[in-house]
């Protein structure tokens, strides 16, 4: 669409750089990573991140320009949730729990536990599953922890933001509120939508060429702003 894209991978993820010590891996590692990879492509660049890349790259943003973000499905960090007085319950003790071994969480192999955690229920073709489970590998057990107790400073996160939402009783989280619209109200993003349909991993699903096209024409509102 005329746009250089790069897909970027965090130290231990796929095709990056193997983790020789797990606990050794948290965020603040992660935020090196991002900052690498804006050095290495320079310019002004949209930064997208979903689930909980979305909050290192706001956290990222508190110190750091870009031309915008888009943030999806990432939730809000614990202290946010206590300051709107909001309680998050679910998904029942077992359901979409990981193992761990030294340090990392261990990929879901079973198919039916992909299925309902990662997609829409009928909106992923079976190859596309197929690829999740063969690709799915270990994360940093650490780093969840300590994204969800981190705190944002909205002052000074002054980038244009687009956030995406999710139902999350799709997956058994239960609570009053959209997580990911209390956000963009908190840090006053630009734009706020609901991911729907769509799962977790919406973006390899049936329709998401829809999100894809939001994605192009929010990106090229921002022409004005000095990205190319």
């Amino acid at each position: 669409m005329g746009y250089d894209a790069w897909a970027i991978n965090f130290r231990g993820t796929h095709l990056s750089a193997p983790v020789e010590v797990w606990e050794e891996l948290g965020f603040a590692e992660y935020l090196v990573d991002i900052e690498q990879w804006v050095n290495r492509i320079g310019g002004k660049v949209v930064l997208i991140g979903h689930s909980m890349s979305g909050l290192l790259l706001l956290k990222y943003a508190e110190s750091h320009q870009v031309a915008g973000l888009i943030v999806s499905q990432s939730g809000i960090p614990r202290a946010m949730m206590q300051k709107r007085g909001i309680v998050l319950e679910g998904p029942a003790p077992g359901k979409g729990q990981r193992a761990i071994e030294g340090g990392a969480l261990l990929p879901i192999k079973d198919r039916e536990s992909v299925k309902a955690l990662l997609f829409d229920e009928g909106n992923a073709e079976e190859e596309t599953v197929d690829l999740v489970i063969k690709m799915m590998g270990k994360e940093s057990a650490r780093v969840g922890g300590e994204i969800m107790n981190m705190e944002l400073v909205p002052e000074k996160i002054s980038v244009p933001l687009f956030v995406l939402g999710f139902d999350a009783s799709k997956i058994g989280m239960r609570t009053s509120v959209d997580l990911n619209k209390v956000l963009a109200e908190e840090l006053n993003a630009r734009d706020y939508t609901l991911i729907e349909p769509g799962g977790h991993d919406y973006m390899l699903e049936k329709n998401w060429e829809r999100f894809a096209q939001q994605f192009e024409v929010w990106i090229h509102s921002l022409e004005g702003a000095g990205v190319e």
